[in-house]
């Protein structure tokens, strides 16, 4: 395990030294302290594929740092598995050092090009220096179903995986078994954007169990794991069963949701009995409530 500038490269995560993990820990981000996002690189015959680009280009400065060596002959391309901050906002760095192709969801352009991106960045450069270089960058090839990238000795397949959020996507590489599932699937527990996403987490989990993949990586959770997959839909569908009961005896108003887990008797101290690592409860009590009232939106609908 090495070390550069606050990222840790992890190239024996995935099993095959093709695919690295590059951990950034959110240190500078006040809400987000003590939370890590795990970004990668793949080293095929023709391609070098980055997927994901953190915080900021200073942190893609970095990754390049370390995969410099290995462009030699190989064509670079990016991903965006989603446009959430911790996933693109370093794109910029790839439209001056490196410029390369960035591929993602056509949803993921859409919300880069939105006014609450735009709004959220001059938030969050207000509040944090390590935003002050960030320019939102879209995609540059954009899909809505799946792409596959011929790697010569790899096959990576995205496709959509939405759920977590509208332009969520996954990367399968079969030669490996290895799935890379991004935020769909996380470590304690998966998050649900809106109850419009409800739906799609269950079918986005359900056709990642039926890949039958031997490694999941996901951006947070330092696991490798196919059984976080198993446990999250398990979760998630805990919440749909007690939901379900919950509306054969009442409906809640609007105010009763805010504290939706409540209701359902599902406190989150119960959804983690057991957990051994470190969990930020705050942000991941917060989740879980969001999660309850995401799926009682979604039944009530």
């Amino acid at each position: 395990m090495a070390t550069t500038e606050g990222i840790i490269s992890l190239p024996d995560m995935s099993g095959d030294g093709r695919v690295r993990v590059f951990r950034r820990p959110l240190a500078d981000v006040e809400e987000f302290a003590g939370m890590e996002v795990d970004a990668y690189g793949i080293f095929t015959d023709r391609y070098l594929i980055v997927l994901d680009t953190l915080l900021c280009p200073e942190d893609m400065a970095v990754v390049m740092g370390e995969v410099q060596d290995a462009l030699a002959g190989r064509q670079l391309l990016v991903v965006n598995s989603h446009a959430d901050w911790d996933h693109s906002w370093g794109n910029a760095y790839f439209t001056t050092q490196h410029a390369a192709p960035i591929l993602a969801h056509e949803h993921c352009r859409t919300r880069l090009e939105s006014v609450e991106a735009k709004t959220e960045l001059v938030d969050y450069q207000h509040r944090y220096p390590v935003f002050q270089n960030v320019v939102l960058v879209p995609p540059t090839l954009t899909f809505s179903s799946t792409m596959t990238i011929h790697g010569g000795d790899l096959t990576i397949a995205l496709f959509s995986a939405p759920g977590h959020t509208t332009d969520h996507i996954a990367a399968w590489i079969p030669e490996l078994r290895l799935l890379l599932a991004f935020d769909a699937v996380e470590q304690p527990i998966p998050i649900i954007d809106t109850r419009a996403g409800v739906q799609p987490m269950f079918t986005t989990l359900e056709r990642f169990l039926a890949l039958e993949p031997q490694r999941v990586l996901c951006s947070h959770g330092k696991t490798t794991s196919i059984a976080l997959v198993k446990e999250n839909l398990a979760y998630l569908r805990t919440i749909e069963r007690r939901s379900r009961s919950l509306l054969e005896r009442h409906r809640p108003t609007h105010t009763e949701l805010e504290h939706a887990s409540m209701l359902i008797n599902y406190p989150f101290a119960e959804v983690i009995a057991g957990f051994s690592e470190p969990i930020d409860h705050t942000f991941y009590g917060w989740a879980h409530d969001n999660n309850v009232r995401c799926v009682l939106e979604w039944l009530m609908s």
